[in-house]
């Protein structure tokens, strides 16, 4: 390319023209150079990636967003990320791109894809190179540089004013918060700097597996420049094999085929799982030793959604067979309203409620959360959550005031220590004017207070509870509640008070990372240690079929003892629901401070 033409590097920097028109790989069953089709093998990922180096969305200052991607095994997305860098390269004066991959043998693989399609370019608009004496590396004379390197390298990238930064596998990195710690500063000033983190879930064994999963639920929530994409194992057509027409579908194969097949996704234009996605996964289970021994594997390398992935243990103390269910379940993206507020379910005439509350500080930065649960004897709904992290005390009081009228003079727990002073004060103000009928007192008689203070015992009386009913009566709508469970660590015994931050010294290493926020979980643990502290009430026949419970309508086939139990059942809902408020317990707290 003799002649540098501005328009024409315009049109060759972007991905989706110079890939799809001029780009070569091996194709992995002949091994043969072939070319480049983002649509042979995972269409939906591959055009992902090469339309958001070619034209990534912006944030309202101007500055690129910056993209994180889950995908599975067999979909091309290291090399398909590496070839649209070196198109943006190759032909752009003056930038500098990288390459970090997990080891060296990587960063050695993705090099030679970018060598060799390099040197099959067409003659006319390969950019010409410069030579260097540094490895796996390409100057272009007119264009940038590019080049591969190791997250295994000590302090890799640092000190780099990187404009493109690919990196690879980020789970199996030895310090992913240590490098890019380090990298980051380089970035935030750069309007035009380009940043694509993609990886296969991993272990939550590997070494950064936790640091790339908080990384994917940043991005999924838009905080900050991030945004996500997540592609199921089925959006790839290498994850098919054949199905043998004599083959019988197993329960957990129909289970998800149900939850993930064509009735479901194939009208909305989403892929979707086939019986040959399950001979793959059949194929897959004799062929891999080690999933073999762990078939739960499967999901943390193919997985079909980006919750469920993770199930693997990550030092979380919620054990991951109490989240198997819900992990499982039919999970409701995070879309609140301005408020930061969500409802899965309306309020039901004769239902009791619990609202379980994590309070915020005064511009602390620390969300509020707040989790309502329908509470009946054998289920415990999650029917409403509230996060947000840009109000005070007083407007989240107000804010439960409101919502507890709603759900039917809903019992509200919140704890009593330190920030939680400056919500439940307006709160007595509140009830003591008839605003509010139940608030939960950790005492009766003289001594009562409000609110339930924060102790160990309390913090592991609730969270017994709250494992229990997520092993039993919890049924949770909130994909963000379950993202937050699969790692809770414990925090309200082990958070760190702000005067404790300012007399110890700030240790800035590797590793280091900012304290994570399970305020969702906290708040799920109050509602649950409160539920338990409700009278018990029976779902009537009416409820239980709304909710999607089916039942035999000829009792003569029922036994003796099945038929009274449902009659006594029947009579016990009928008279709770007649009788109503009447038979609801008080919250434990003065008689001269109950409203009526």
């Amino acid at each position: 390319m003799s002649k540098l033409d501005e328009s024409l590097l315009l049109k060759l920097r972007d991905p989706r023209i110079t890939l799809s028109n001029f780009g070569t790989v091996v194709d992995q069953e002949t091994g043969q150079r072939i070319d480049f089709d983002p649509n042979k093998i995972a269409p939906g990922l591959q055009n992902d990636i090469l339309g958001f180096v070619g034209e990534a969305p912006r944030m309202e200052t101007g500055h690129k967003k910056w993209k994180v991607i889950l995908s599975s095994r067999q979909t091309g997305k290291s090399v398909c990320t590496a070839l649209s860098g070196y198109c943006r390269v190759a032909y752009t004066p003056g930038i500098y791109g990288a390459v970090i991959a997990d080891n060296r043998e990587r960063s050695i693989d993705l090099f030679r894809n970018i060598n060799q399609m390099h040197e099959h370019m067409p003659e006319d608009i390969r950019m010409p190179t410069i030579p260097n004496r540094e490895s796996r590396q390409l100057t272009f004379m007119h264009g940038g540089t590019i080049r591969t390197l190791s997250a295994e390298s000590n302090m890799v990238g640092i000190g780099r004013a990187i404009d493109m930064l690919h990196a690879s596998e980020v789970p199996f990195w030895a310090d992913a918060a240590g490098v890019f710690s380090g990298i980051i500063p380089a970035f935030v000033n750069r309007k035009e700097a380009t940043i694509i983190c993609e990886s296969t879930p991993a272990p939550m064994a590997a070494p950064s597996a936790a640091y790339f999963r908080d990384m994917c639920a940043e991005a999924r929530k838009g905080m900050g420049r991030w945004e996500f994409s997540f592609h199921p194992f089925f959006a790839s057509k290498l994850n098919e094999r054949v199905w043998d027409p004599d083959w019988r579908l197993t329960n957990e194969e129909v289970a998800l085929l149900d939850r993930f097949g064509g009735d479901r996704h194939s009208g909305k234009g989403l892929p979707y799982m086939t019986v040959e996605n399950i001979a793959f996964r059949r194929a897959l289970m004799g062929l891999d030793p080690e999933i073999r021994r762990n078939p739960n594997l499967f999901w943390v390398y193919y997985p079909v959604d980006p919750i469920s992935c993770w199930a693997e243990a990550g030092g979380g103390v919620v054990p991951s067979h109490a989240l198997e269910k819900h992990q499982k379940g039919v999970l409701v993206p995070w879309h609140p309203d301005k408020k930061g507020y969500q409802e899965y379910v309306a309020p039901k005439a004769g239902a009791q409620y619990i609202i379980g509350v994590d309070p915020c500080g005064w511009m602390g930065g620390d969300p509020a959360s707040i989790q309502v649960l329908e509470v009946w004897e054998d289920r415990w709904e999650q029917v409403a959550v509230m996060n947000n992290n840009m109000i005070d005390p007083p407007r989240l009081a107000q804010f439960i005031v409101g919502l507890a009228r709603k759900y039917n003079d809903a019992l509200v727990v919140i704890e009593n220590n330190g920030v939680g002073l400056g919500v439940l004060s307006p709160l007595v103000t509140a009830m003591e004017a008839g605003e509010i009928r139940n608030l939960y007192y950790n005492q009766r008689g003289i001594k009562a207070k409000p609110g339930i203070a924060a102790t160990s015992k309390s913090i592991n009386e609730g969270l017994g509870y709250l494992i229990d009913g997520l092993m039993d009566t919890l049924v949770l709508h909130d994909q963000e509640t379950v993202d937050q469970l699969a790692t809770y660590r414990h925090d309200k015994l082990t958070e760190v008070s702000e005067a404790a931050k300012i007399l110890s010294p700030q240790k800035v290493g590797r590793g280091r990372r900012a304290r994570h926020h399970w305020d969702r979980c906290s708040a799920l643990m109050w509602a649950c240690l409160g539920a338990r502290q409700l009278p018990s009430r029976f779902r009537p026949k009416s409820v239980r079929e709304e909710q999607g419970e089916l039942f035999d309508t000829d009792r003569n086939l029922w036994s003796i003892e099945q038929q009274y139990a449902a009659q006594e059942a029947e009579k016990k809902a009928r008279r709770s629901l007649k009788k109503g408020e009447d038979r609801v317990k008080r919250p434990r707290h003065p008689h001269w401070m109950r409203q009526t």
